[in-house]
């Protein structure tokens, strides 16, 4: 995760110095943000595959529920963001700059705290799941 903020953020400050005539920044500096926040998605994702275990019940409903919250929270965001901005240019570059930042040092911090207050708590529940299906075999 921390890869993924140093890519992320490498890839926002630039949009925050772009000019008109330099409008062909967008283009580098779009895909390398992509990239941090790419990383950060599978981060994640593979962190809720390590809350769920080896519970097969209950993986496809998790990892649906995680897919449309993200969806429903991203879209709310970027309809309000350009609500509120529209008439306002620099106000949409501080947030193109700052946001994803924001974002990703929140998610790092928020899954550190997570790790040190539950990271107990989630190993046993992996291991309840795995004695729950032991006779079930696993699909790979």
């Amino acid at each position: 995760m921390l890869i993924a903020i140093l890519i992320t953020t490498a890839g926002c400050v630039p949009l925050l110095f772009l000019e008109p005539q330099f409008f062909w920044g967008i283009y580098i500096c779009s895909p390398v943000t992509q990239i941090g926040l790419a990383i950060m998605m599978n981060t994640s994702t593979s962190l809720i595959s390590d809350v769920i275990g080896k519970d097969a019940d209950s993986s496809a409903f998790v990892y649906g529920f995680y897919s449309f919250m993200d969806k429903i929270a991203n879209g709310i965001a970027i309809e309000r963001a350009i609500k509120l901005f529209e008439d306002h240019p620099t106000g949409l570059r501080y947030i193109m700059c700052f946001l994803p930042i924001i974002c990703s040092v929140g998610a790092f911090a928020l899954t550190y705290l997570g790790k040190i207050l539950y990271s107990d708590r989630l190993a046993k529940l992996s291991i309840r799941g795995t004695s729950k299906n032991k006779n079930r075999p696993l699909v790979h």
